[in-house]
């Protein structure tokens, strides 16, 4: 099982309008791609927030073949999607990792 995860840190200008397009419209909109079994956005805590707030994007997928597939096909419109509807106000990095140990 891997992650693929997308830490965005928002200025706070935009995080209320940020944080409602993301639950409404994009993570359904790359969850529909079918490629990744499920996610979760979590907020940073206890991290300095002065000039904007973060957030971890997580999705799970089931295979590197799978991920390559999103990669491929999807990962550059949904960057776009994101980037050019937000641009100059967020910074993000993404990761690729691979889960080592799980449980419940």
């Amino acid at each position: 099982m891997l992650l693929y995860n997308i830490t965005n840190k928002i200025d706070h200008t935009i995080h209320d309008e940020w944080l409602g397009w993301m639950q409404q419209a994009y993570i359904p909109h790359v969850m529909e791609a079918g490629v990744f079994e499920d996610y979760k956005l979590s907020r940073l805590l206890g991290v300095d927030e002065s000039d904007g707030i973060t957030y971890a994007l997580q999705f799970t997928v089931s295979s590197r073949p799978a991920f390559d597939i999103y990669q491929e096909k999807y990962a550059y419109a949904h960057q776009q999607m994101h980037d050019l509807r937000y641009k100059g106000s967020f910074v993000t990095f993404r990761s690729l990792l691979s889960v080592v140990d799980h449980g419940a």
